[in-house]
């Protein structure tokens, strides 16, 4: 299926969300917040995000972008686990086999004191509910359902462990080691769960061919491990002089945000 949505543009700019796009206190830079109100028509945007659209959206919303209309941005959300096209028209839907998402909820037991959001189509559910899975849930715009886990759907498509101690961190991930499903880290506190396989770029990849885009050169932002899957397929990759040390190392370009914004230097380097 082709999409009539999407103009033919000339580039693609793949944009990261948190600590990227949105810095730590979950902001927008003046700069892009104005760039966005009337971004180029030649670039198309697709936001590559491991939040759900409902959460971008209220991020956006807040800074005065999209307000009173369907989200107009294709975007692959929740890492790859769900695409939209343009409007809030679902693309593709990843969720977790009914093994894997056992599994998964076996770990969430195991480790009864660190908060697991369970992501469905559209609502997301906490389990091991504590003070600080509310409070990040609230810092990250989710309207969290509380549950236990006989209460959750049968359609889960991403999990992300929260938890501010690094040693119980560690030991979540060293638990997770044998589960049949893709594992990245975003911030310090968070450790996001996928199915196996699904990652940001082979969903990118599924919804460009969608869209008839897939042969419009890509260029991506991002910040963090979850986002190298696109640095790999991206014509110029860009991160925040404050990101994580691998996509530090990894970007073709580094911008720091604080002066002028990420999009215009972006945007001036994707214009040459």
């Amino acid at each position: 299926m082709r999409s009539n949505q999407v103009n033919q543009p000339r580039a693609i700019l793949c944009m990261d969300f948190d600590g990227t796009l949105i810095d730590h206190d979950v902001h927008i830079h003046p700069r892009d917040v104005e760039i966005l109100s009337a971004f180029p028509k030649h670039i198309q945007l697709v936001m590559t995000t491991g939040r759900n659209l409902g959460s971008v959206k209220s991020i956006f919303q807040e800074h005065g972008l999209f307000t009173g209309l369907p989200f107009p941005l294709p975007g692959v959300f929740m890492n790859g686990g769900l695409t939209y096209q343009p409007g809030e028209v679902i693309c593709h839907i990843h969720p977790f086999s009914p093994q894997a998402r056992q599994a998964v909820i076996n770990l969430a037991v195991s480790f009864s004191k660190t908060a697991f959001t369970f992501f469905g189509i559209d609502r997301v559910y906490l389990v091991n509910p504590n003070p600080f899975g509310r409070e990040i849930g609230q810092i990250h715009h989710l309207t969290l359902q509380e549950t236990d886990p006989a209460g959750l759907p049968g359609v889960i498509i991403k999990v992300m462990v929260l938890e501010p101690d690094p040693q119980m961190m560690k030991q979540v991930k060293q638990g997770s080691r044998r589960l049949p499903a893709t594992m990245a880290t975003s911030l310090p506190y968070t450790y996001e769960i996928n199915p196996l396989g699904i990652n940001k770029a082979s969903s990118l990849k599924s919804l460009l061919k969608t869209l008839n885009l897939e042969d419009i050169p890509i260029h991506v932002a991002g910040d963090a491990e979850n986002d190298l899957t696109l640095f790999s397929m991206a014509h110029t990759s860009f991160a925040p002089t404050t990101s994580h040390p691998k996509a530090l190392e990894h970007a073709d370009q580094l911008i720091p945000r604080d002066e002028d914004g990420l999009l215009a230097p972006i945007l001036n380097q994707i214009n040459l």
